[in-house]
């Protein structure tokens, strides 16, 4: 007996270490915390709920500093509403509490203090934070890939050369075997040709398409010779909705790097999508690449699509004539090519077919 109650005091010994004046509000802190979950879709340490738990685990930490397991609560808190610089210095405290604890919490909010740094300008705070969080996990993909991307940025190709190879060694995904081949080719296209490829990129993941032709642009003018710089300007340019600008840098590409089915079929889109649109030539290749592989219900879908886009697309109207007689549907067939007809009148083929179809429909009553 006596025995056994030792052991229960051994192993209750850490709840009791807990001083009581701090048992009370943490424990209410832990209750807000779960009620702040369940309410809240979006979680903001300015909600009623996460503000009342901030200050019940703030005043456990007051009453017993030394707890902890009042800092986790505390670090769990901040990590849950994003308030990363208080988690930070949370995890910190637990940590130094806690030995031998996991640090994966502390090097999340090192990672996010690193972002939240870059977001703001200040690259030198994100490189510090990203290499705090990275000593914490020298295996983690997201800081190295970080760290690679902010010194391609700067242009320091070799540091961001070795970041970008550890992130692929990691993790061999399209886009870090990607980077790692691009940082190594710094030294062949210069530190300002590099850095304005990486802000174009950075310019174009948040949409800002003009900001990310003109580095492109500042790119191509410093490296003529590097097709991936000039692939991306076409195809932001081809995002942007200016195919005709895009097609010289399609031209480019193929020039450098030699003939590639993507780049033919992006080419040919642009010089079509120059006339049309987007959309519209979009959706007439759609249609083609359809009716080739034998689906006349898609074929007949995209190229409707393709009209609706640009109710003027002569060609789009043709092919829709093609798919309605073809499947019989003659009156149909002889209103899209009239269509073609009205909008170009020397188009001896839809004049043709026009003629053909009005028959069939005609012997078809």
């Amino acid at each position: 007996m006596v025995r056994a109650l030792l052991l229960l005091l051994v192993l209750s010994a850490p709840a009791l270490a807990l001083k009581p004046e701090a048992a009370k509000p943490l424990s209410e802190a832990r209750a807000l915390m779960t009620e702040a979950k369940q309410t809240y879709e979006k979680h903001f340490p300015d909600k009623p709920l996460w503000r009342q738990a901030i200050a019940k685990a703030s005043e456990a930490a007051k009453a017993d500093p030394e707890s902890p397991e009042v800092w986790k609560t505390l670090a769990e808190i901040y990590t849950t509403t994003g308030w990363w610089s208080r988690a930070e210095e949370a995890w910190k405290k637990y940590l130094a509490l806690a030995d031998g604890e996991d640090a994966g919490p502390l090097a999340e909010a090192l990672r996010a203090l690193g972002y939240l740094s870059y977001q703001r300008g200040d690259v030198k705070a994100a490189i510090d934070y990203f290499q705090r969080a990275l000593a914490l996990e020298p295996q983690n993909v997201d800081a190295l890939a970080w760290l690679g991307r902010i010194y391609m940025e700067l242009g320091d190709g070799a540091r961001a050369a070795a970041y970008w190879q550890q992130a692929a060694s990691l993790d061999p995904s399209d886009r870090n075997r990607y980077f790692a081949e691009q940082a190594a080719k710094m030294s062949r296209y210069g530190r300002e040709a590099v850095r304005a490829f990486y802000q174009g990129y950075a310019a174009w993941e948040q949409k800002d398409y003009a900001t990310a032709i003109a580095s492109f642009e500042t790119a191509v003018r410093l490296a003529p010779d590097w097709a991936e710089a000039h692939r991306w300007l076409a195809r932001v340019y081809m995002e942007a909705g200016m195919p005709a600008k895009a097609i010289p840098h399609w031209e480019a590409v193929l020039r450098l790097n030699g003939p590639s089915p993507d780049v033919q079929h992006f080419l040919k889109l642009a010089k079509e999508a120059a006339g049309v649109g987007l959309s519209a030539a979009d959706s007439f290749f759609k249609g083609v690449a359809a009716y080739d592989a034998g689906n006349i219900d898609d074929a007949e879908r995209w190229f409707k699509l393709a009209t609706e886009a640009d109710p003027g697309y002569v060609k789009a109207w043709r092919w829709l004539g093609r798919v309605y007689y073809e499947t019989g549907r003659y009156a149909e067939a002889a209103a899209a090519y009239e269509k073609a007809v009205e909008l170009d009148p020397n188009d001896s083929t839809s004049r043709y077919f026009l003629r053909l179809a009005k028959k069939a429909a005609e012997s078809a009553e």
